[in-house]
């Protein structure tokens, strides 16, 4: 039972500490974007309300890429709900997309 608690607390410390950095990170506010949000949000409802539109058909259950044209799309859309707006360039770059 120890050796159960011991790995579950190592475990949450080794995935919480990237999580809580992604968090941190200032929303995107233009261009290509990653939106993150919980299942529970209307994700698709409060991208539209931002000012944008997500990019291809495939819905995902926590993220969905958008292509935001608005001044300060980051900023209202992490107010309505979604928790992580990143920088879709920056994650394709990570993903050896160079165009």
């Amino acid at each position: 039972m120890q050796v159960m608690q011991i790995t579950l607390t190592v475990l949450m410390l080794a995935l919480g500490g990237p999580a809580v950095a992604l968090m941190s990170l200032p929303p995107a506010d233009n261009g290509l974007v990653l939106v993150v949000s919980p299942p529970w949000v209307d994700r698709d409802r409060a991208i539209a309300r931002a000012g944008a539109r997500g990019l291809g058909t495939t819905v995902s259950l926590l993220g969905t890429l958008v292509q935001a044209d608005s001044p300060g799309f980051g900023a209202s859309l992490r107010a309505a709900g979604p928790f992580l707006v990143l920088d879709g360039g920056a994650l394709a770059s990570l993903c050896g997309d160079s165009g």
